[in-house]
């Protein structure tokens, strides 16, 4: 879940006050031009990612999704699905009908100097909003996923119970969701443009809703 912001310390700060999430320090992608933080939920995490280098984010797909959702004040830039065999999830969803690019491969150094690597495959346009999630395969030992980090929220937060999605017809959005990637905790609601509402987090004080 990309959360996209203009400042990853104070972003930072507003996640612990607002709903007792604490991010980790992430790291910087190179050629990219962006840097995030982790806020690791278990078996998944939130990610604030903001534009560091202008001149890089604007020559990259991921850098020119971030600078769009920050001019136009959305808290999500996308959100992401993940798997174990990227090669085979492709052949699904090319005979499902879509027209695929080549899988992006990507890193970051933490700053214990490990660093992470995997590849991304984008369902649509990188720059425009919509349902349809980008998929990524880790390429990372066991216990190293970013969600995995040790951390202890002040919310008691431990996972993420659900995805809320909006479109203008939720209905087909739903169903054609459920046909490429089939089902996944999320729902979809109706809403006068694509893209992620909300997500719920399981905390110890019941249900958190970052909107």
């Amino acid at each position: 879940m990309l959360v996209a912001v203009r400042d990853l310390a104070d972003a930072a700060r507003r996640f612990e006050t607002a709903y007792g999430l604490r991010a980790l320090e992430g790291g910087r992608h190179p050629g990219v031009g962006t840097a995030n933080m982790i806020v690791p939920l278990g078996t998944a995490y939130l990610e604030l990612i903001a534009v560091v280098d202008l001149e890089q984010a604007r020559r990259a797909p991921t850098g020119r999704r971030i600078m769009r959702a920050v001019e136009e004040g959305r808290t999500f830039a996308t959100w992401a699905v993940r798997t174990d065999d990227l090669d085979g999830l492709r052949e699904h969803l090319r005979a499902a009908g879509l027209d695929l690019a080549p899988p992006l491969a990507g890193a970051r150094e933490r700053p214990d100097g490990v660093t992470l690597r995997w590849r991304a495959q984008l369902l649509g346009a990188p720059e425009t909003p919509g349902i349809l999630p980008f998929v990524i395969e880790w390429q990372v030992p066991p216990g190293e996923h970013p969600g995995a980090a040790p951390v202890a929220h002040a919310s008691g937060a431990r996972a993420i119970r659900s995805v809320r999605l909006g479109d203008p017809d939720p209905a087909a959005a739903s169903a054609r969701l459920r046909a490429l990637l089939g089902d996944l905790p999320v729902s979809v609601e109706r809403a006068a443009e694509s893209g992620v509402q909300a997500v719920e987090v399981e905390t110890t004080q019941g249900v958190v809703t970052v909107a």
